[in-house]
């Protein structure tokens, strides 16, 4: 005889297998599903990330081109026309001395006696107002007015500048001075300037080496 219970606790029990199964392949088919989405997220993500470096790099290095080509021009052009202000007296261009008179290379001891008798190392340190540039150029056309020649000597850094004065004796070479102590001066590119060594003034540190060393005779 057929029992309709048997039927129907092997009705029940099988939806209960085949819920189970739907369950396990709706809950695997949805981890798929979210881990190619978060695979796909993550691409992007690094897509995006690398142009964003890529592109950030690349405005770094065309600017930074750029700023330091625009420094230096500006550099070079305020440090040119602050030299010819420094030759501008009462509002009237003036030519350099060594235009007006004839000038020599001294010996040693002649260029030492010339730098006692000056005083340009005298005149106090103003920061904006005498500073570097005036001592040199003041300095400068003392020399050439004594009959001396000089040159005007431009110093560079990476950040920073500085002037002093070149002398071409006849029987020691080229001397170099500063003329806020009237110092001898022994330089070498690559180097820091002698600062504290030779009584100079500097609005830096003290670290900072020579990149750049132009004479202007």
């Amino acid at each position: 005889m057929f029992d309709i219970r048997e039927v129907s606790w092997l009705v029940a029990i099988s939806r209960v297998v085949l819920s189970l199964v739907v369950f396990v392949a709706g809950v695997v088919a949805l981890d798929i599903v979210i881990y190619l989405q978060a695979e796909g997220t993550t691409f992007d993500e690094r897509v995006a990330a690398a142009f964003k470096d890529a592109y950030d790099y690349g405005y770094e290095q065309t600017f930074e081109v750029a700023y330091q080509e625009a420094r230096n021009e500006a550099f070079d052009k305020g440090y040119t026309k602050g030299y010819e202000i420094v030759l501008d007296i009462g509002g009237e261009k003036l030519a350099p001395v060594s235009r007006l008179v004839e000038t020599h290379n001294p010996t040693f001891s002649e260029l030492m006696e010339f730098l006692a008798a000056d005083t340009t190392d005298s005149n106090p340190f103003i920061s904006g107002v005498y500073n570097c540039f005036n001592y040199t150029a003041e300095l400068n056309n003392n020399a050439d007015a004594a009959g001396i020649r000089a040159a005007y000597v431009r110093i560079r850094g990476d950040e920073w500048a500085h002037a002093i004065v070149a002398f071409e004796t006849v029987d020691r070479g080229l001397i170099f001075i500063e003329p806020q102590s009237d110092a001898e001066v022994k330089m070498t590119l690559g180097e820091p300037y002698p600062w504290r060594q030779v009584g100079a003034t500097s609005s830096l540190g003290y670290s900072e080496a020579i990149t750049e060393l132009q004479l202007i005779w």
